[in-house]
């Protein structure tokens, strides 16, 4: 949605100046003047406290009637972005505004605007010839040749297409040095040069300014060309180095890649901008008893000679048009396996050689990933082969680079003797999405970074699909519940939440958005509307969206398009009418339900965890209503029903005869929580009890869920929120206990330094008592059986079970002893080791706690490290966890991509938080200097989390007083505002609470 302005033909506005009009004296204009400002104030003020209407809109949908394309929104549906939008009130709850940012006014969130950092539309990039060169060894370095260690060689030619008329190109250049004498710029045609005028560096928007003596024409092409340097840091973003030791000792380094968002500029000068997108030949010269791999396969190699003897030059085919984002290259010494899809497409799985034989798992998922996603898409995976390997240093999760995607070791490694059941899930989950990638992302790309979420909601939604493919009894569209829908409702329930659409345009504002906000609530909003489509309708839009726009760019409104058209004739609805509601502003309604006999009254607001906190408004909103497709089951019927809720008051009929409860949101398909009258949820709570086996496992956790964020947002009693639990002595599935563990989190967070917590812990010792004695210590089972374990007896171990203590304890003593006599056998399954070490070192000592950083250091196994740097934050010895925080920040005890969860383990620990807050506060310039990506931007809200005190929110405050936090802001407005909302939950429930725990302690 584009701003309103006013235009003014400049030349008609001219004083004096006689047309086709009338003329008017400096007087009369004057009059005129005067009598335009007053009527245009006084339209503004009545505007501004006028009644708000946009809750009291007539109904825009029947009670089954599609929202159809042909139905224009109502004015009041989308206020113009440049008005102040007006409260939504509820009751006595008023959805407070966030004055907009002095510097930042409210633009649509379409482009990166005006900013005079995105690049020229007037030339584009039409193909790449690169050429590098990294220097790894100081013994491959020919003496004499001026080279240094650490550092790459780079050669790059760009074709370009001038679109009109200029003299000045612009391009992106980071942390590079262009070779003195080498830059030419040439038309193509004529093979003339342009003579260059000036060069220069615009360091503040990473720009590399080429000015030219004359100009460029329009319609031609040109190439540009230049020599330059830059530096193999190990900085874990652009073209970075890596090491690893191997058996014998020794340090081996890689040369790797992490382009997205805007590195690519730090491996060569580029367009670096997702909608300039271009082909580009790839030739990578390196030591011979190195391998070298990027996008697309090598089609020939050449062995050099001379003073380069010992080096190979290899080239590679070319790629389709692709954006700088998804360039990958990689130099090391890694070996593969291989396979073959169904359509013939080579299939490689990379990993250093001393865990070579843990990638089968990867390939195998890999290969029917991509088979299950070319039949979903019916669309050939675009390229000839497709490589995956596993990086030692690597700041994300993995990185979906078109044919050869990077991922962390314990992304992409799996050892059944060694890992988890977990550590299994997230490998298939990580690379089914980055697979799904491959089309939503590669194939067809984000005109800008404001769209990011089609790339990663549509990854984050899929990639259940493809998981539930290989491994259909893992229950996956079931987890979907606990692992990304309920997680995000409780960030995007804040008012310092984000649209899933935002404009951003500075490195910072782009990396801040690759958040929980994009990935996840884009998943969900992407899985609600296949529910309302149907899957058909909704991968027949899919798949003609792809096509149209293969090997170019689009955006939301484009996908909105292909899927209306898909439902035309089917469900007839508005997908962007929709859509707009769900994407153009922050947050998510509760649907408030009140039973008259058979006859449901329904109403939506606005949900915040804190209903008095003021929303952030510098994006404008849909005047906080949603377009909601509701469906509803009752006791009476095991039917489904649907239907659209209107965005003002509405009501329907029940689908049986008086019957004894209802729910709404079957399968928590919507994105929306429920809110029932008191009957109701007691009529809940007693089918629970009674037989939960009549509710879908989605909506036992959903009830669970939205009970306790109503009660902590003040719109539920919390006694009623923790009854519900107690059906969960003899309920024992997954789904519903994952989410009661996550939300009851909260309260023990809450409790931690409260005199409630011994009645806590006394209730949740018995809640999960039966459930602890069924699963016991044999790890076996089914994957969700072996899930169900692990919380069982982690929280049983937490809340002082004896047995799971004196269990736990004895297995890591047990291990103790053994590798102390040089057996190397572990006693403990690798489903029970995080909990076992934890409660160990916990437990234990100084002894126990450098047995397990030893192990941590000498363990060869990137998941078995990662469990062990957990655990080492378990410790209750203060000394120990402040000598833990500062080994965090030497790279030589800790990799640089596991430091900030030091930090987030150690305030984990109630013994650590203050611990952990004090040292960020002491070493916050060298973190934020040091540390990028998802879990440096979540650090502040990890340790923030049990803040609940008008002393923590002052030093909280205090902590941010000036300070340029960068792509952290966010977070740090998201840790205030929860701080917030944790003191006045003290303040409403904490005794409550207290009084209903001891009294079911005292009846059970």
């Amino acid at each position: 949605m584009g701003m309103t302005q006013m235009n003014v033909d400049e030349e008609a506005a001219t004083p004096g100046r006689k047309g086709n009009g009338f003329y008017c004296s400096p007087a009369q204009l004057f009059f005129v003047a005067i009598t335009v400002a007053i009527t245009i104030t006084g339209v503004g003020l009545l505007c501004y406290y006028a009644p708000d209407r946009t809750s009291e809109c007539e109904p825009v949908v029947g009670s089954q009637e599609p929202i159809k394309q042909s139905e224009e929104p109502k004015p009041t549906e989308k206020p113009n972005p440049t008005e102040k939008p007006k409260p939504t009130t509820v009751k006595d709850v008023t959805t407070k505004k966030m004055p907009s940012t002095p510097d930042m006014p409210s633009p649509s969130p379409t482009s990166g605007g005006d900013w005079e950092g995105r690049l020229s539309s007037n030339i584009i990039p039409k193909h790449y010839t690169l050429t590098l060169q990294p220097y790894l060894y100081e013994k491959d370095i020919p003496a004499g040749s001026g080279k240094t260690l650490f550092t790459f060689d780079g050669t790059v030619k760009i074709e370009i297409k001038c679109l009109e008329a200029t003299n000045v190109i612009k391009l992106h250049k980071n942390a590079i040095n262009v070779t003195e004498g080498t830059l030419t710029v040439t038309d193509i045609d004529s093979s003339k040069d342009v003579k260059i005028k000036t060069f220069t560096d615009q360091v503040e928007y990473q720009f590399l300014v080429i000015e030219l003596e004359t100009s460029l024409e329009a319609d031609r092409s040109y190439e540009i060309s230049m020599d330059y340097i830059g530096d193999l840091w190990d900085g874990l973003a652009g073209f970075y180095r890596s090491s690893y030791k191997n058996d014998a000792g020794e340090t081996r380094f890689i040369a790797t890649t992490q382009m997205q968002p805007t590195d690519a500029r730090r491996a060569l000068p580029c367009f670096d901008e997702p909608a300039m997108k271009a082909t580009f030949n790839t030739t990578i010269i390196h030591p011979s008893d190195l391998s070298a791999i990027t996008n697309m396969n090598n089609i020939s190699t050449e062995v050099l000679t001379g003073d380069w003897s010992g080096w190979e030059k290899t080239q590679f085919e070319t790629t389709p048009a692709m954006s700088t984002y998804l360039l990958a290259f990689v130099v090391s010494d890694f070996t593969f396996k291989s396979g073959t899809t169904n359509r013939n497409v080579t299939f490689r799985v990379w990993a250093r050689t001393e865990r070579i034989d843990t990638v089968d798992y990867a390939l195998q998922a890999g290969i029917r990933i991509l088979d299950f996603f070319e039949d979903y898409f019916n669309i050939d995976y675009p390229l000839p082969k497709q490589d995956m390997i596993a990086i030692p240093d690597f700041s994300a999760g993995a990185m979906e680079n078109w044919g050869l995607i990077t991922y962390r070791e314990t992304a992409l490694l799996f050892d059944s003797s060694e890992n988890s059941a977990s550590n299994k899930q997230r490998i298939a989950v990580v690379v089914s999405h980055e697979l799904a990638h491959q089309w939503f992302g590669n194939l067809v790309t984000p005109i800008w970074w404001d769209d990011l979420w089609l790339n990663e909601g549509f990854a984050s939604y899929v990639e259940y699909l493809g998981v539930d493919h290989i491994e259909p009894t893992w229950q996956m569209q079931e987890q979907f519940v606990v692992e990304d829908l309920q997680y995000v409702f409780t960030l995007d329930g804040l008012g310092s939440s984000h649209p899933i659409k935002v404009p951003v345009r500075t490195p910072e504002e782009i990396n801040e958005i690759f958040d929980s906000i994009s990935y996840s609530k884009g998943a969900a909003i992407l899985r609600m509307l296949n529910d309302i489509l149907t899957e058909d309708v909704f991968v027949k839009g899919l798949t003609n969206y792809l096509n149209h726009f293969a090997y170019s760019n689009a955006e939301s409104d484009d996908l909105w398009e292909y899927l209306t058209a898909a439902d035309r004739g089917i469900g007839d609805n508005d997908v962007k009418r929709i859509m707009d509601t769900w994407t153009l502003q922050m947050g998510y309604p509760v649907v408030t339900c009140k039973r008259s006999g058979d006859t449901i009254s329904a109403n939506q607001t606005h949900f915040l965890i804190d209903p008095t906190s003021e929303v952030e408004d510098k994006y404008g909103d849909l005047g906080y209503t949603w377009y909601v497709q509701v469906s509803y089951f009752d006791d009476s019927s095991n039917v489904r029903s649907n239907r659209w809720l209107n965005k003002g008051p509405d009501s329907f009929d029940l689908l049986g005869s008086n019957p004894d409860w209802y729910i709404l949101n079957d399968k928590q398909s919507g994105y929306y929580r429920v809110n029932y009258d008191q009957a109701n949820w007691d009529a809940l709570k007693t089918q629970l009890e009674t037989n939960s086996t009549v509710f879908p496992d989605e909506n036992k956790a959903a009830l669970i869920d939205d009970a306790f964020n109503l009660a902590r947002a003040g719109l539920l009693e919390q006694v009623t929120a923790l009854s519900l639990t107690t059906f969960l002595k003899d309920d024992l599935s997954y789904i519903p206990w994952e989410a009661t563990l996550t939300v009851m989190s909260y309260v023990q967070d809450m409790f931690s330094r409260y005199e409630g917590y011994g009645a806590l812990e006394i209730y949740m010792h018995n809640l999960v008592e039966n459930l602890y004695n069924s699963v016991g210590w044999i790890d076996s089972g089914s994957h969700l059986e072996q899930y169900n374990r692990v919380n069982a007896l982690f929280t049983a171990c937490t809340y002082k079970n004896d047995d799971c203590l004196i269990e736990a304890t004895a297995l890591y003593a047990q291990y103790m002893t053994l590798s102390n006599a040089g057996n190397s056998t572990n006693p403990v399954s690798p489903n029970l080791r995080t909990l076992t070490y934890c409660n160990g070192i916990r437990e234990g000592g100084q002894v126990e706690w450098d047995f397990g950083y030893n192990k941590y250091t000498t363990s060869d196994d990137a998941a078995e490290k990662s469990k062990w740097l957990f655990a080492l934050g378990c410790s209750q010895e203060p000394w120990i966890l402040s000598r833990y925080l500062e080994l965090s920040l030497d790279p030589d005890e800790v990799r640089s991509q596991d430091a900030v969860y030091v930090i987030q383990y150690v305030s984990d620990n109630y013994v650590g938080r203050a611990l952990a807050w004090d040292f960020i506060r002491a070493k916050w310039d060298i973190l934020r200097n040091k540390y990028r990506g998802f879990a440096f931007r979540r650090l502040l809200s990890s340790v923030s989390a049990h803040f609940n005190t008008e002393y923590d929110l002052e030093t909280l405050l205090e902590f941010g007083e000036g300070k340029d936090l960068g792509s952290v802001n966010r977070a740090f407005l998201q840790s205030v505002e929860k701080t917030k909302a944790n003191i006045k939950w003290m303040d409403n429930n904490a005794e409550d609470v207290k009084k209903w725990l001891e009294e079911a302690n005292l009846s059970s």
